[in-house]
């Protein structure tokens, strides 16, 4: 199967998934009443848990508040109903034809067991990825229900993305007390955790015991947030499902210096014609669609030119350094953690590269240097179909499967409770292999069609990640036994059948 048609395939097989697990909710009915910081709100019983949807935990981040810390949320009187799913942060292309958009989007899900004892629960915070310009919470893709039967408060929130979410310039830099500007997307993260600190309890749920998870670029903010004191007591644990700040090789697809963040900032700006002193104040006065349609995208790490686009700024207040320095420096939050890729990560990210073979010699020595020469010997091209599967190859291993090792080992050196897993698990009927994400449709149980090994793939999944939340070790439901990471640098390979591998 060629590019142009394996990367069509793989939308129109996430767009089934989307479209199946859309209609997935059944049994509602009228749910009790909740109180929370700014005012009570009613959900709806379904499948034997209450479910809250479309929770405000921060203030419409609009007119002047566009491109602002989140603020706290205006309280209301009488009882507010939770029963649907938020619109999504404005965003280039929606992940989901059928969903909806709107500047007024900080919203976050609850998914809670209905119980009459006094035990609080552990609580599993998702973060979900798209490069930081696209997806969100309430995407019915990311249903907490089988999470949530386990016996653990799931919630999930979104955050803005793309421009409106990362966009830093010197005009907003003057605005700010720090002299910062971008990373709003993660300010918003950091607004639903402590959301979560101050009203879970009035869930079920035990503030104490949070666990962070998160895919891709979810994955990637939950390293930021590990690498940033400032996060510290927010959460107690943390999952990354393939999810890197460094990309081995050279400075691609890394987080934005405080310099390259602004320039970029100034050239988006003057691309929409706004320059000078009032550039910020005429951009608010844009609707989000004029935002979004001026948004580079997509990002792709294997084109001759990387894609400038909007992410985390290295802006020395949200982001005080460079994660990878924190972690070369084992100075990190030392938290029990569970950090993985999937095997076949690049065969999707790197979908439609279109390299010719001499483009791919040149690639490679822009990127690896003095390292080209052992590349190339060690990823061979002769052809156009070669150098596809070789960039796909390269992904994997060098923009998570390393990172994830490098990760683990800091980690280890602070933190006994730490566990690597690699998911090699291909669900049946697809090319692409493990692919990115497709982990994820296993632990949220997206509808998929029936097989044995998927299902117990899927339930292995499901109680790794719970039984993790609960107790800080994932043993305890295989006839196996996951072991910690240390210098053997064992891994749990997840795959039709689990199996612990070792690197040494």
């Amino acid at each position: 199967m060629n590019t142009q048609m394996k990367t069509g395939f793989f939308l129109i097989v996430c767009l089934v998934i989307i479209g199946i697990s859309a209609g997935s909710s059944q049994n509602e009915s009228p749910s009790i009443v909740v109180k929370t910081d700014a005012g009570r709100i009613s959900g709806l019983d379904q499948d034997g848990l209450r479910v809250y949807l479309g929770i405000p935990f921060a203030a419409p981040p609009t007119g002047e508040l566009r491109w602002r810390p989140p603020e706290p949320v205006t309280p209301w009187e009488g009882v507010r109903e939770t029963t649907a799913f938020s619109p999504a942060c404005p965003q280039p292309i929606a992940a989901d034809p059928n969903l909806s958009m709107s500047e007024d989007c900080l919203y976050l899900n609850v998914w809670t067991p209905a119980k009459t004892d006094d035990e609080k629960l552990p609580v599993m915070v998702f973060f979900y990825g798209g490069a930081f310009g696209k997806i969100a919470g309430s995407m019915s893709l990311y249903n907490g229900t089988a999470l949530a039967q386990k016996g653990v408060i799931v919630v999930t929130p979104n955050y803005r993305v793309g421009a409106l979410g990362f966009l830093a310039h010197p005009g907003l830099d003057a605005e700010s007390i720090q002299n910062s500007s971008g990373n709003y997307g993660l300010l918003d993260q950091i607004a639903a955790l402590e959301w979560v600190q101050k009203n879970i309890g009035s869930f079920g749920g035990d503030p104490s015991r949070v666990t962070i998870f998160g895919q891709s670029a979810g994955g990637e903010s939950i390293l930021i947030h590990l690498a940033n004191p400032q996060t510290k007591g927010l959460y107690q644990q943390a999952i990354v499902e393939s999810g890197t700040f460094w990309t081995k090789g050279a400075e691609i697809d890394a987080l934005y210096t405080k310099s390259d963040a602004e320039q970029l900032g100034l050239a988006y700006a003057k691309s929409l014609g706004f320059s000078g002193p009032d550039a910020i104040e005429q951009m608010r006065n844009l609707s989000y669609q004029d935002i979004t349609n001026a948004t580079p995208w997509p990002a792709s790490s294997f084109k001759m030119v990387n894609t400038p686009h909007f992410e985390p700024t290295i802006d020395g207040s949200v982001l005080p350094e460079a994660p990878e320095t924190v972690f070369r420096e084992n100075r990190q939050n030392p938290i029990p953690l569970i950090i993985g890729n999937n095997a076949d990560d690049g065969t999707t990210l790197a979908a439609g590269a279109n390299m010719t073979v001499p483009e791919y010699s040149t690639f490679i020595e822009s990127r690896f240097g003095n390292e080209s020469s052992a590349i190339l010997e060690k990823y061979p091209a002769n052809s156009t179909d070669e150098v596809q599967l070789r960039l796909e190859q390269i992904m994997t291993d060098y923009d998570f499967t390393d990172p994830v090792k490098f990760v683990a080992k800091s980690m280890a050196n602070i933190s006994p409770d730490t566990y690597r897993y690699q998911y090699s698990y291909v669900l049946p009927g697809q090319p692409f292999g493990a692919f990115h994400g497709s982990e994820t449709m296993l632990i949220f149980n997206v509808p998929l069609p029936q097989n044995p090994v998927t299902d117990s793939v899927r339930e292995n999944m499901i109680d790794l990640w719970t039984r993790f939340a609960k107790t800080g070790d994932p043993n305890g439901g295989m006839n196996i036994t996951w072991p910690k990471y240390t210098q053997d640098e064992a891994y749990l390979d997840i795959g039709s059948v689990p199996a612990v591998k070792s690197e040494s």
